[in-house]
């Protein structure tokens, strides 16, 4: 038994040392998920909407997987000898994130506050912001956006 415990810490240890270089990346979006979970809680609650244990799960299924990817781009990239390319890979990846839960960030936070405060002012302009003003400079991301919103009323 302790010999399976040893191999155990011993693996993570190396996973963790393995993955150092992308540590500030990784403890950004556990406090990026940890903050989206707390603000969708809080919108949940001061709407009188049932939280569910389902969309938990999928917040956490959500990061897991994310974390997965950026683990293996990381992998594959120092394994191709490209660290720096890779880096800015995993940089890139970690804006993509903080935009798209950022927003949603500002989303569930104006929910929680008093529309007529000065906070919910401030938040508002800022999900504005986020929202449609960068969408418009950015041309890929205000592509993609559109592009989205066709393939949704396809579906739909």
């Amino acid at each position: 038994m302790d010999s399976i415990r040893l191999f155990i810490v011993s693996l993570c240890a190396n996973i963790a040392a393995f993955l150092f270089p992308i540590k500030n990346e990784i403890f950004g979006l556990v406090f990026l998920f940890s903050v989206n979970f707390l603000f969708g809680l809080f919108a949940d609650i001061c709407n009188h909407r049932d939280w569910s244990f389902k969309k938990a799960f999928r917040l956490f299924r959500d990061a897991a997987v994310y974390f997965t990817m950026l683990a293996s781009i990381y992998l594959l990239g120092y394994l191709k000898g490209e660290e720096a390319a890779t880096m800015q890979c995993v940089s890139f990846m970690t804006y993509v994130a903080i935009y798209f839960y950022g927003t949603n960030i500002l989303r569930n936070a104006r929910m929680v506050t008093q529309e007529k405060s000065t906070l919910f002012r401030i938040l508002d302009f800022l999900y504005y912001v986020l929202s449609l003003r960068i969408v418009k400079h950015n041309d890929y991301l205000g592509n993609y956006i559109e592009w989205y919103e066709n393939e949704r009323r396809k579906n739909l």
